[in-house]
C-alpha cells in the first residue's frame, strides 16, 4: 500500500508543479503581450514595462475569458489605434513559444 501512496503523492506533486509552471508561463506571456501593446501605443520602454506590470496584475487578480485581449483592445481604442481581436490573438500565439522558452530557460 505504501508504494501506491507514494506514487499518488508523486502524481499530485507533478500536477501541482505543472499548474504553477503553466501559471508562470501565462503571466510571462501576458507581460510580453502588454509590453508589445505599450510599444504600439507609443510608450517608452520604461512606460511599456510599467504598463505591462499593471495590466498583468489586473488580469491575474481578476481573471476573465479573453481578459488580457479585452483590456488591450480597450486601451488601443483609447489611443485611437485600430487593432482587431485577431491581430492581438495572432501576436499572443506568436509570443507563446517565446514566453515558454524564456521561462523554462531560467
Amino acid at each position: 500500500m505504501s508504494n501506491f501512496t507514494d506514487r499518488e503523492r508523486g502524481f499530485e506533486a507533478k500536477y501541482s508543479f505543472d499548474l504553477e509552471q503553466n501559471f508562470r508561463i501565462e503571466a510571462h506571456l501576458y507581460k510580453m503581450l502588454a509590453t508589445w501593446a505599450g510599444d504600439k501605443m507609443g510608450m517608452s520602454e520604461t512606460e511599456s514595462r510599467s504598463y505591462a506590470a499593471k495590466i498583468v496584475g489586473d488580469v491575474v487578480s481578476n481573471p476573465q475569458e479573453n481578459g488580457i485581449i479585452s483590456v488591450l483592445l480597450a486601451d488601443f481604442g483609447r489611443h485611437n489605434i485600430d487593432m482587431t481581436v485577431s491581430e492581438v490573438n495572432r501576436k499572443l500565439e506568436e509570443l507563446r513559444p517565446l514566453a515558454r522558452a524564456e521561462l523554462l530557460e531560467e
